[in-house]
């Protein structure tokens, strides 16, 4: 396990977050390439893994749960599940990224989602500097 400052959070990479975006593919090319880059520096990589909430039209461990295409979780990387909108509540997104002495977080989300907000306000809570990568709306 590799300790470093710095980490990519990825909260919208599964294929029901891009799919049916107009611009889905061209955005998702884009955050492989800010993937790409973490990785290049040494970054902790970070995806988070929804579940379906009630009545989704998208059910957990579907096609639609899954990473979308352009993304793979890789050796070093932190893959975690979450089904609350803050996605530190419930899951072990906090452990992990405190076992690798992570400091800030690089974020990656759709605007004015509502696990965007509730994450990023959590996030902060717990004593992360946050640092928002620009994502057109």
């Amino acid at each position: 396990m590799s300790l470093t400052p710095n980490a990519l959070l990825l909260l919208n990479a599964q294929r029901h977050d891009l799919d049916d975006r107009p611009d889905g593919r061209v955005l998702a090319r884009d955050w492989a390439h800010h993937v790409a880059e973490a990785r290049s520096r040494g970054w902790l990589v970070t995806f988070v893994q929804w579940d379906a909430p009630h009545g989704a039209a998208w059910v957990t461990f579907s096609r639609d749960w899954t990473l979308h295409p352009d993304f793979r979780a890789e050796q070093g990387d932190v893959l975690v599940r979450a089904a609350l909108p803050d996605a530190f509540e419930g899951s072990e997104l906090s452990a992990q990224l405190h076992a690798r002495a992570v400091q800030t977080l690089h974020v990656l989300a759709l605007p004015g989602t509502p696990a965007a907000e509730a994450t990023l306000h959590s996030a902060r809570k717990q004593g992360f500097e946050v640092a928002p990568l620009e994502v057109p709306a």
